[in-house]
């Protein structure tokens, strides 16, 4: 009976984080097929601030365009991490994930230290090298 109950909460809070990455799906799905019907700027004539004005304008379009079809291409990754029951763990050292740092970043695949570690590769080569060692890392 209690196995039921906490496979009923599972598959519940599942649907709950599998709703919410959905639902950034959505908007950012939204935001793409609004962004590609907006006008594109004219950039043929006038004079050459207009023009470079206009270029600069497109390209930062073409930024934003890019980086929510990454963050859609991210959140897709989630969805499938929750349906494997992987969510929430990283997927380089196996630890859970925490709670505070999949609200604030809910397409987060690595623990906090995992993800320094990646954004850092050198700093505990550097560190170790200084003489300060961490416990962890050690």
């Amino acid at each position: 009976m209690a196995e039921t109950v906490t496979a009923t909460t599972r598959d519940e809070k599942h649907d709950r984080i599998k709703h919410r990455l959905n639902a950034e799906l959505d908007g950012i799905s939204v935001r793409l097929q609004r962004d590609a019907r907006a006008t594109i700027a004219d950039v043929n004539g006038g004079n050459f601030l207009d023009v470079a004005q206009g270029i600069e304008c497109q390209e930062q379009e073409q930024l934003i365009g890019s980086r929510l079809m990454e963050q859609a291409r991210r959140l897709r990754i989630a969805i499938a991490r929750v349906d494997e029951g992987e969510y929430g763990v990283c997927s380089k050292c196996g630890a859970p994930i925490p709670p505070k740092r999949l609200v604030a970043v809910p397409d987060a695949t690595t623990c906090v230290a995992c993800q320094d570690r990646l954004e850092h590769p050198g700093a505990t080569v550097r560190a170790r090298a200084n003489g300060h060692v961490d416990e962890e890392n050690a």
